[in-house]
């Protein structure tokens, strides 16, 4: 039970971010552990071998661990209904992302439906800050009709394409400090830099800019059940 109501929607565009180290891969998972009360199904496509590897103390949670030049059948991935992916250790990043996770990507559109996708480094798929990746823009664009509610997390959100920015449902954002990012952010968010004057290390602003609403989520109430160990 959360200390916290954060509402698991039935679909949504839910961008997460903050510089390294804010606690965004924390607070994501604590959205999957409420999402799994509720039996919601997800795919987690990690960047690194340890940063969400507690999930799978879950129960019914599978791990799949991508190992450089093992072939996979990604077709069969979408069919598990909670699932970890991470790399082993010696996987290139962008390896990973180009030849399994956009792949896994382009599956879950096209044969899944009613499942939430979270997607590390989100800032990765993209071709650069002024031109979105095929499948992260597809999932921002189209996947209400599928049912496909995305996760994205990133912690460059000024290399971030300004067309996906503006798709988001709701932004969760941890306090900032590198001044590229301010800047973008303060043109992107009203009262930007007064909100992020109020955050401590670990809090979140739970911003929604259809409704221009805000609130601040306090560290004290994100208790994860799992361990992280990101």
């Amino acid at each position: 039970m959360a200390l916290i109501d954060i509402e698991i929607p039935d679909w949504s565009i839910d961008l997460v971010y903050g510089n390294t180290g804010s606690g965004k891969s924390y607070f994501a998972g604590w959205l999957i552990e409420q999402a799994y009360e509720q039996d919601r199904d997800f795919v987690v496509l990690d960047t690194k071998v340890k940063n969400h590897v507690g999930l799978v103390q879950l129960k019914g949670v599978k791990l799949l661990k991508i190992k450089p030049g093992v072939k996979y059948n990604l077709r069969k991935v979408v069919d598990y209904d909670k699932l970890l992916v991470i790399p082993t250790k010696k996987m290139p990043v962008t390896t990973l992302i180009e030849r399994y996770y956009k792949p896994i990507l382009r599956y879950l559109f096209d044969y899944d439906r009613d499942k939430i996708v979270v997607i590390e480094e989100a800032h990765r798929y993209n071709y650069s800050s002024r031109r979105a990746g095929e499948e992260i823009e597809q999932l921002f664009r189209e996947g209400r009709s599928q049912k496909l509610y995305t996760i994205a997390i990133t912690q460059s959100i000024a290399d971030f394409p300004k067309l996906l920015f503006r798709q988001a449902q709701r932004h969760f954002i941890f306090r900032h400090y590198i001044p590229n990012d301010l800047f973008y952010l303060n043109k992107m968010i009203p009262d930007f830099e007064e909100l992020n004057n109020q955050l401590r290390q670990h809090d979140v602003l739970e911003f929604d800019p259809k409704r221009m609403k805000y609130r601040i989520i306090k560290r004290e109430f994100i208790i994860r059940r799992t361990r992280h160990y990101g």
